[in-house]
């Protein structure tokens, strides 16, 4: 039975018999999650959270991505985190942890839609998540726009709050390197130890390039664009340019 399907028989409880197994059942499965691989409580200075969506989120992504990938998202968090520290922003960590946690989801094809971006179908599928697990719509949407926006442009970003900072402050230290100012190389170092990079270089590359193949122009507007122009040329078809010059207008 899955995660989402324990939480769902948790709420549905009747009698008061009934109520407690429930409550029993989901204790015994939020123990079995935080069970799994062991997560160190603290690293680089940040402690990761504890709260059963935290571990829900986490334990999903780790089922659902490659080994590089998911220590990515950890270090997503983290990265942002210190990035937060530094430049003094409170954030909220329970939502700016399952964001980064599954900012990524949307690469994969399991959780690919026929069109949209990766983006967007991370951002979905996490929501999707959190609904199961009874998570009301403000936290929902903080980590929506978390995961929707964290490659586009920044000032956007800034508008979403703090945890959509974190996210794509952190991401794009991972992906990119990070900031000299924000984090010291002790504290990179720390994380780099807890969640190895195995080769991310290398495999989120052909993980982006074989979504672009996949679904080229879902991808137009985004951080991918230019990827996916140079791996699948055949599918843009059109300029912008040539776009609006077909715009059913006389003039």
């Amino acid at each position: 039975m899955s995660a989402g399907a324990d939480s769902g028989a948790c709420r549905g409880v009747l009698s008061r018999r009934e109520a407690l197994l429930g409550a029993a059942a989901c204790m015994g499965l939020w123990r079995q999650l935080a069970a799994a691989t062991p997560l160190p409580a603290e690293v680089a200075g940040i402690r990761l959270p504890r709260s059963e969506l935290a571990i829900q989120a986490v334990r999903f992504a780790e089922r659902s991505c490659p080994p590089f990938l998911f220590n990515h998202c950890l270090r997503t968090f983290l990265f942002g985190a210190l990035a937060m520290q530094r430049a003094g922003t409170a954030y909220e960590a329970e939502p700016a942890f399952v964001a980064a946690a599954l900012h990524d989801l949307g690469l994969l094809p399991e959780f690919a839609s026929k069109s949209g971006s990766f983006e967007i179908d991370g951002a979905d599928r996490a929501v999707r998540l959190l609904r199961e697990a009874g998570i009301g719509s403000a936290e929902s949407d903080t980590v929506w726009h978390a995961i929707a926006l964290h490659d586009t442009r920044f000032a956007l970003v800034q508008h979403q709050g703090p945890e959509a900072m974190l996210v794509a402050l952190g991401a794009g230290s991972d992906v990119l390197g990070p900031d000299p100012d924000r984090i010291d190389t002790r504290r990179e170092a720390e994380i780099l130890a807890a969640f190895p990079r195995l080769q991310f270089k290398r495999e989120f590359t052909k993980l982006a390039i074989a979504h672009c193949r996949r679904k080229p122009l879902s991808q137009r507007g985004t951080w991918l664009e230019g990827l996916c122009r140079e791996h699948s040329p055949a599918a843009f078809s059109s300029t912008l340019e040539q776009d609006i010059a077909r715009a059913p207008f006389d003039e």
